[in-house]
């Protein structure tokens, strides 16, 4: 279950100079800038509406923005400009920014090792084969001679790609079928390879 939702935190007061619009209490006003913020887990995703608030501290009259009079207009605006929204606001784009480089650098560096694979196959190396959509199944080579590696299919397709792991308890075909290194780097490079376990 993800729990989603919103907050707000304060992130400026000021004392202004202007009368109650309740009791005339002159310089009795405190405004708040209250800042919104969407949250995942309750880390900060990303900012959403700044609001203001006025209290009167003489007869503790709260008011919104949508009800301030013309009087605290001008100084709720002035607020506003010099107050910043802190950065801390934005920390769930940021871990999901680190997250996205971390997955496309480690993706990149499995590329380049299955690469490497392709090219310098081993016996017992492990192939996870796209067959095509929704069907998957495991390669294992079984031979290699010169530029041919034969190779050990194995007896069961799955429907899911997470399900490739269940595939290595179950048998492989006793014959293998030869498949050129260079017919393996094509398939690599076409997403018909998926990934490579030595």
């Amino acid at each position: 279950m993800i729990i989603f939702g919103s907050a707000g935190k304060e992130i400026a007061r000021d004392k202004i100079r202007a009368a109650c619009t309740n009791c005339q209490e002159q310089n009795s006003i405190t405004m708040y800038i209250v800042q919104r913020y969407t949250h995942i887990y309750w880390i900060p995703c990303f900012p959403a509406e700044k609001k203001a608030i006025s209290e009167c501290t003489n007869c503790n009259q709260v008011l919104e923005t949508i009800q301030f009079p013309e009087s605290y207009k001008s100084y709720y605006k002035n607020i506003n400009l010099r107050t910043k929204t802190p950065l801390w606001m934005f920390t769930g784009l940021g871990i999901f920014a680190v997250i996205m480089v971390g997955a496309f650098i480690a993706s990149q560096q499995n590329n380049t090792e299955n690469t490497e694979l392709v090219l310098l196959p081993k016996k017992g190396d492990i192939y996870e084969i796209k067959l095509s959509d929704e069907k998957y199944t495991l390669y294992k080579v079984d031979i290699v001679e010169g530029n041919a590696v034969y190779m050990l299919e194995n007896e069961y397709i799955t429907d899911k790609e997470e399900g490739m792991g269940e595939l290595l308890l179950k048998p492989f075909y006793k014959e293998s079928s030869p498949i050129m290194k260079s017919d393996l780097k094509i398939m690599l490079e076409k997403g018909e390879i998926i990934d490579i376990e030595r």
